[in-house]
């Protein structure tokens, strides 16, 4: 695999085991307010910001979406011990600072999300970028293009590591490529197809190869 100059890393589901916590917490919050939501479902737009994902789920733009996306990040964080590391996520960062390759975490997650998330990791002191400071979540590239920026590159010069297609498609779209891992419970085809260039198991399968 040839190396490129800078790294973009995802948080949730890539470096933290989250991705089913968000699963139960999203069917709560749905079924709290009436909907019903099959879990399979939530589970494929996992990945997109809130604002992204409620009508995508229901179909419909509700008045809804910012009362069910608050309620779904109050379990989550009420969940927050339930969190834990994914495997090699630690022996990846160490590789990269020990190698002194650039790179950066770039989430979808709010601040309280983003915060509970980086204790999980055991990693606060990370450097992120996060959807608050763009316009728009994944599958839109915004929060890629602040990624790279921050790094000091172009789109081009940055991998993404990534766990859903929502990751690997906002990617696709301004020229980074992505290496996907299975962690967040996807298909290699979904994920291929939704442009990631290469599938494994974990974070740890990537020391040495980014």
């Amino acid at each position: 695999m040839a190396t490129q100059p800078a790294v973009i890393l995802d948080l949730d589901g890539t470096l933290v085991d989250s991705v089913y916590v968000h699963v139960i917490c999203w069917d709560e919050a749905f079924r709290a307010r009436g909907y019903e939501v099959p879990m399979w479902r939530i589970h494929a737009g996992i990945g997109m910001g809130g604002e992204r994902l409620v009508p995508w789920l229901l179909g419909e733009h509700t008045d809804d979406v910012t009362e069910v996306s608050d309620d779904h990040i109050r379990r989550f964080l009420e969940r927050a011990d339930d969190l834990r590391p994914t495997t090699g996520a630690h022996a990846l960062l160490h590789d990269l600072s020990v190698r002194e390759v650039p790179f950066v975490v770039a989430t979808s997650a709010g601040a309280e999300a983003r915060k509970a998330l980086l204790e999980a990791l055991g990693r606060p002191d990370l450097d992120t970028t996060d959807a608050g400071q763009v316009p728009a979540s994944k599958p839109a590239p915004h929060l890629l293009h602040e990624a790279a920026a921050q790094l000091g590159e172009s789109a081009e010069r940055a991998t993404l590591v990534g766990d859903s297609p929502w990751d690997a498609e906002a990617a696709r779209r301004i020229g980074v490529r992505t290496i996907a891992v299975r962690c967040g419970g996807f298909g290699d085809a979904e994920l291929m197809r939704a442009g990631a260039l290469d599938v494994v198991d974990h974070p740890g399968a990537l020391v040495g190869r980014l």
